[in-house]
């Protein structure tokens, strides 16, 4: 349907610095790594920031971690996530240990669903569990204070897959920095596209130390047993640098495609999801549209102008979210014409 489309500001800061990097002869661990990470952590307030190839080898670190030094053995995660998540966690070396259900206003777990999941299980069990939540489509889950602050009663440890998430915030808090840790995705396809790379926040002291020293395997202080390279190169680093940077207008533009549809679809009287209210600020991964009483397909038969769910599946027992939701078309510079398209197809609806 269209191309990823990247800031010519990002493109030109790319190729004017690009030189620099082959003239210096530090093609990794070098100043690119430090400037990404130090942005990410002004940016969001994270007392602990790295640059990671990917978002899904910062996760696998944090469970592995998590794993071996903390007896943390088994991870509990939603049943609307990419199944790449629940590979992760064999991975890691532990134990899937289930599902949270999701509610289909926000596609993911509510306060209840988590109390409910770990309500079954006795004090062991949860003192050796990780729950592991994904932030879905643009907006940080609405009730991960609540979460949280379960978690931590229940000596339970919180991670957040913040792959669709970066950039957005609830009640001025960044995703990634409500639970012990989380991890952005700078993939060719999420909001803040940098091609490939990921990148940890944490505001434990001690982990974030302990993830900095993983990620070469501790080749330095040389007092942990278990640590892999999970670095980016300057390369990488710098392009998500260049992209990075220039966040808040690539957001901005996915708002003035988000304010049409919102129009739209309140005079049409469809369901979506809002980015905008109740403390959330999102960042537009994704628009999309849910249906109460029919599935998706049944409601809005006229809207075929539209991207990929979140998500085709459900990977727990409930499929209710995959079969009453779809999504809009929305990215940085997308084209008049699809826009103008969608909002036809919307008003016929």
């Amino acid at each position: 349907m269209g191309i990823i489309k990247l800031p010519k500001k990002s493109i030109n800061y790319f190729k004017d610095n690009l030189d620099n990097i082959f003239s210096s002869g530090n093609l990794a661990e070098s100043e690119w790594n430090q400037k990404l990470q130090l942005y990410v952590k002004n940016l969001t307030g994270a007392k602990h920031s790295l640059a990671t190839n990917s978002n899904g080898s910062g996760i696998v670190s944090l469970i592995s971690l998590y794993r071996y030094y903390f007896g943390r053995k088994s991870v509990m995660i939603q049943s609307n996530t990419m199944y790449g998540v629940k590979t992760m966690i064999g991975a890691a070396g532990c134990q899937h240990y289930g599902f949270i259900d999701c509610q289909l206003n926000t596609l993911m777990p509510s306060i209840d669903d988590v109390q409910k999941s770990i309500g079954i299980l006795n004090k062991k069990e949860k003192d050796e569990l990780i729950i592991l939540l994904s932030h879905i489509g643009g907006i940080v889950n609405p009730d991960i204070d609540a979460i949280a602050k379960l978690c931590k009663e229940e000596n339970i440890i919180l991670l957040e897959d913040c792959a669709h998430s970066f950039g957005a915030t609830l009640n001025d808090k960044h995703s990634g920095l409500f639970g012990d840790a989380g991890v952005y995705s700078f993939y060719a396809t999420k909001a803040i596209p940098c091609g490939e790379g990921g990148l940890v926040v944490t505001n434990q002291d001690n982990l974030g130390e302990m993830i900095n020293s993983f990620s070469i395997y501790d080749r330095f202080k040389q007092q942990l047993e278990i640590g892999n390279n999970i670095r980016i190169s300057e390369v990488q680093a710098l392009l998500a640098y260049s992209v990075v940077k220039e966040w808040r207008s690539i957001i901005e533009n996915k708002q003035e495609i988000a304010n049409k549809y919102i129009e739209a679809c309140n005079s049409s009287n469809i369901c979506f999801i809002s980015q905008n209210q109740d403390g959330q600020n999102g960042n537009y991964y994704k628009f999309i549209l849910y249906s109460l009483s029919k599935t998706i397909s049944e409601s809005y038969p006229e809207i075929k102008t539209k991207t990929s769910a979140v998500y085709d599946y459900s990977i727990g027992k409930n499929n209710s979210v995959a079969d009453f939701h779809l999504c809009l078309p929305i990215w940085y510079g997308q084209e008049l014409k699809i826009t103008e398209q969608v909002l036809n197809e919307i008003s016929n609806s």
